[in-house]
């Protein structure tokens, strides 16, 4: 007889925590986090391609 979930696979009782779930703060926080990331490592990316373009350019 198939008796899946069985009471080994039961999460019955069991609790899951997650830090600042709760907190839209810490969701704009992050957000905000993620996005001068990508500003920052686009902003270098391009920094990058015209220091190369103008020292090939000679």
């Amino acid at each position: 007889m198939n008796s899946w979930p069985g009471p080994e696979n039961s999460w019955e009782g069991v609790d899951a925590y997650f830090t600042s779930a709760d907190s839209e703060g810490t969701l704009i926080f992050w957000t905000l986090v993620v996005i001068a990331l990508l500003i920052f490592v686009t902003w270098s990316g391009a920094r990058h391609e015209n220091d190369v373009s103008k020292n090939t350019k000679k």
